[in-house]
């Protein structure tokens, strides 16, 4: 999945890590904008998605941000939690 999702235009983090008992992975993804993550989606669910599906129990799908109507539409359907920016630099 990394070396599919290498060169797409606009992802900027793609990153996987593992429990030591292999039972617990974290997904990190960023993208540049809302639209490069849609595309990622949309390309992914097409080479992936029954695979992955099989393969994966999702118990959180949290977003960062504050995605695009049409990003937020594509998320909903994984149970997305969504938290919108609160100070930082």
């Amino acid at each position: 999945m990394t070396d599919f999702t290498r060169g797409e235009r606009g992802v900027l983090t793609y990153e996987r890590f593992v429990s030591v008992d292999g039972t617990e992975v974290h997904v990190y993804e960023r993208y540049a904008d809302s639209a490069a993550a849609v595309a990622h989606l949309r390309r992914f669910g097409r080479k992936f998605n029954r695979r992955f599906v099989r393969m994966v129990e999702r118990k959180r799908f949290t977003v960062y941000g504050v995605p695009s109507d049409e990003l937020r539409g594509v998320l909903d359907g994984f149970g997305a939690t969504y938290l919108a920016p609160f100070g930082g630099f």
